[in-house]
């Protein structure tokens, strides 16, 4: 039987493509050849405003109907934020002001309609590289050349920074006395991060990102709100950085890299990845992830308990399977680095690791 895994790819040196696209039909201000940094604005987009709905009714305390003889605007006129829209006299006099600034669009039902003016968007490169593609009014793709690695967890953020190993083994969690004055800027590297206290640091100090190989699960809504990318190569939970992921980015310390949080449907289609843009172009085009069978010799990683986050290599298939829960689930022996003795894992609680 064959097994057609997910795939991880942890590479210290290919080629990446990566395509930036606008909000909406806008203009593009580079052009194929030339070469980007991360800041650089390389298009613009108008995009529509916001539509605020009004309950003059509710506010003036009118029926719908009698709506009309208090307003104070008409369909078309543009209004400043705190206009009087609509105003009623007498004995409970009661005013309604416009909540933004816009144009109304209509009036009806007791309600009014108010449109924000459109909003010019820039988009930034996000990557130091060449500019290898332009669809005009539409999109960028930008190539780098450098170490790619693919995390399992990311808090939807983007940034740039300088890696910073804070710890000296994939082990070891990041500890609120490790941040200091001397982080901001930084992109903190650790083998895990399960104190609130921490990332409250790093959020002081102005950090621009952080790397761990498992994130407490309890900490995943701070993360999310976090000003910066947070990243956690193995995923939530207790689980140290594995040892090719560490390693890797222990040979950066030091070098600028950037920070990818974006995920969306699961762990095969957007994956948040950190990548180490380098002088050296490999002698390949872009690493492409073709459906391959698992097969002896393959690097993989457990992505489940209890062997979540270990990693190894395939040295046999075990075709009987073993019992687990009440089902019999093709297993394979896993050696790990500093382990005597195989891991037994189900086949379908690993990744394949790609370089």
């Amino acid at each position: 039987m064959r097994f057609y895994l997910p795939q991880t790819v942890i590479s210290p040196l290919t080629i990446i493509r990566k395509e930036r696209l606008l909000p909406g039909e806008g203009e593009i201000l580079v052009r194929e050849g030339d070469r980007v940094e991360p800041v650089q604005v390389i298009g613009q987009a108008a995009v529509p405003g916001e539509f605020r709905i009004v309950n003059l009714a509710q506010i003036l305390g009118v029926p719908r109907r009698a709506v009309r003889r208090y307003l104070k605007v008409k369909p078309g006129q543009e209004v400043r934020q705190g206009d009087v829209l609509a105003a009623r006299g007498g004995l409970t006099q009661r005013v309604c002001r416009a909540p933004i600034t816009g144009t109304v669009t209509g009036i009806g039902g007791g309600r009014l309609i108010l449109e924000a003016p459109p909003q010019i968007v820039e988009v930034r490169a996000g990557y130091p590289g060449v500019v290898r593609r332009v669809i005009r009014g539409k999109s960028v793709t930008i190539q780098v050349a450098g170490a790619l690695i693919q995390c399992a967890w990311g808090n939807q953020q983007e940034g740039f920074g300088v890696l910073r190993v804070l710890t000296d083994s994939r082990e070891k969690p990041l500890r609120v006395r490790m941040i200091d004055a001397s982080c901001r800027g930084t992109i903190l590297i650790g083998g895990t991060l399960a104190d609130g206290d921490a990332l409250d640091q790093a959020i002081e100090m102005q950090v621009r990102g952080i790397v761990v190989g498992g994130l407490a699960p309890e900490l995943l809504e701070k993360a999310h709100q976090a000003p910066f990318p947070v990243l956690a190569t193995e995923g939530p939970g207790n689980v140290p950085m594995s040892p090719r992921c560490f390693q890797l980015l222990s040979t950066y310390n030091g070098r600028e890299a950037v920070l990818d949080g974006r995920c969306a449907g699961g762990r095969s289609v957007l994956r948040p990845e950190i990548i180490v843009p380098l002088p050296a172009e490999p002698g390949t085009g872009p690493l492409e992830l073709p459906d391959i069978a698992l097969s002896v010799g393959d690097m993989v990683r457990v992505i489940r308990a209890p062997y979540a986050g270990q990693t190894g290599t395939v040295v046999a298939f075990i075709n009987a399977g073993r019992p687990t829960t009440g089902n019999h689930l093709p297993v394979a022996k896993i050696a790990v680095l500093g382990e005597e003795s195989p891991l037994i894992v189900p086949v379908f609680n690993l990744e394949v690791i790609r370089s």
